[in-house]
C-alpha cells in the first residue's frame, strides 16, 4: 500500500507546475522511487502467458552457457537499441514501458541477426492507451499482454515521448503535422495517421530465477525485471552491490551478465535515466548476491518492418523461426568456454 508520505508527494507532483512538479537536482527523485509505486506488479500478469515455442531453460542447461553475454557486444555487434530518459521533458513514472519496449526493440534486431531496421516501439503509446500503467507507474508484463492482445503497436517515429497522460484517441497513437494555410486556419495542423507498420508480440511470459533468466537472454534476448531504484540513484560505475535494497518499485532491462578478475558475478542492465547516468546509460548489478531478480517478463517480437509490406499483419509471419539461433550458439559455446 503506497505510505501517505508519497501519497502527499504524488499529487502534489500530479498539479505542481511541470517546471518544477520534478526538479532533477531535488530530493524529490528518490523519494517518489522509494515510496511511490513505479512498477506495479499485477498478479493477473503472472498467469495470463501466451506460449508457443518451447521455454529456452527447457533445452538449455546451466553449464551450457558461457561465463559471460552481453547483447550490446557479440561478435563486435551491438543488437540493443539506443538508451532512452523517461524524466524528459518532464518527470514521467513509465520505467515500465521503457524497459518492456526497448527489450522488444533489442528482440527485433535479434531475430533478424541484426538486419532488422533499427527501430523503437512507442513507450508513449502504452502511456496512452496500453491499459498497463501511466506517468504514475505501471506493469511491463501487461504491456506485453495489451500489444499482444491489441495487435500491434507503432515505433516512435508515430509518436514521440511527451512525458504526459494523454487520451487515448487516434491522433495519440500515430501522428502526423503540416503546417499547410487551410489547417493553420482551423487550428489542425497535427492530424491521426491510420496506415503505419506496427510491432507485433507474437507470444509472451515470464521467468524466475537466474538459471531461467540467464537461458532466456542467451536464447531470445533481454528480458524486463523489476528492482528498487535506491541503491542505483547514486551509481556512477563499477558493479552496483545493491545495498540498502527495500521492495521494487522501478523497472530495467537485463541484456547479459558477466564476472570480473576477481570472481564478482553479475548482470548487466539498462536504465532510462539518460546517458550521462551510470557506465553510459547501463549499469551492473551483483548477481548471487543481495539482488534477487525474482520473477522477469520477455515478449517474442516480430513486424512489419521486417520487408517493408505496410500494414498488414501477414500470416507468413507465423512461420518464423523463434529460437532466433540459440542452439547454434550453444554449440558455439560449449566447446569455447
Amino acid at each position: 500500500m503506497i505510505s501517505i508520505v508519497s501519497l502527499a508527494f504524488l499529487i502534489f507532483a500530479l498539479h505542481a507546475p511541470s517546471s518544477t512538479a520534478f526538479d532533477m537536482s531535488s530530493s524529490e527523485m528518490s523519494v517518489v522511487y522509494r515510496y511511490g509505486e513505479l512498477a506495479l506488479r499485477d498478479p493477473a500478469s503472472y498467469r495470463n502467458e501466451i506460449v508457443i515455442s518451447p521455454r529456452p531453460y527447457s533445452y538449455l542447461l546451466a553449464d551450457e552457457l558461457p561465463a559471460s553475454w552481453d547483447w550490446r557486444n557479440v561478435d563486435g555487434l551491438s543488437y540493443t537499441t539506443p538508451i532512452q530518459n523517461q524524466h524528459i521533458p518532464v518527470y514521467c513514472g513509465s520505467c515500465w514501458s521503457f524497459s518492456a519496449m526497448s527489450s522488444l526493440g533489442d528482440r527485433l534486431n535479434i531475430a533478424s541477426n541484426g538486419q532488422h531496421p533499427d527501430i523503437m516501439p512507442a513507450p508513449q503509446v502504452l502511456i496512452n492507451c496500453g491499459s498497463a500503467g501511466d506517468c504514475n507507474g505501471g506493469d511491463s508484463g501487461a504491456a506485453y499482454a495489451w500489444i499482444y492482445e491489441a495487435g500491434g503497436i507503432p515505433d516512435t517515429s508515430c509518436q514521440a515521448y511527451e512525458a504526459q497522460n494523454r487520451a487515448c484517441t487516434a491522433e495519440n497513437i500515430c501522428r502526423n503535422c503540416n503546417a499547410t494555410f487551410s489547417r493553420l486556419r482551423k487550428g489542425q495542423t497535427c492530424f491521426a495517421v491510420t496506415e503505419y507498420p506496427k510491432i507485433y508480440v507474437e507470444e509472451h511470459g515470464n521467468v524466475t530465477g537466474d538459471a531461467q533468466i540467464m537461458a532466456e537472454i542467451f536464447a531470445r534476448g533481454p528480458v524486463v525485471c523489476y528492482i528498487d531504484a535506491g541503491p542505483l540513484e547514486g551509481y556512477t560505475g563499477g558493479v552496483n552491490m545493491y545495498e540498502g535494497a527495500g521492495r521494487t518499485n522501478h523497472a530495467i532491462a537485463l541484456v547479459g551478465w558477466g564476472e570480473t578478475e576477481d570472481g564478482l558475478k553479475y548482470y548487466v542492465g539498462r536504465n532510462s535515466w539518460g546517458t550521462y547516468w551510470g557506465e553510459n546509460g547501463w549499469f551492473r548489478i551483483v548477481r548471487g548476491g543481495l539482488f534477487d531478480a525474482g520473477t522477469c517478463f520477455w515478449a517474442v517480437p516480430s513486424s512489419d518492418f521486417s520487408d517493408y509490406r505496410g500494414v498488414e499483419h501477414s500470416e507468413e509471419r507465423m512461420g518464423r523461426r523463434t529460437d532466433f539461433g540459440s542452439r547454434d550458439r550453444v554449440s558455439k559455446w560449449s566447446t569455447e568456454k
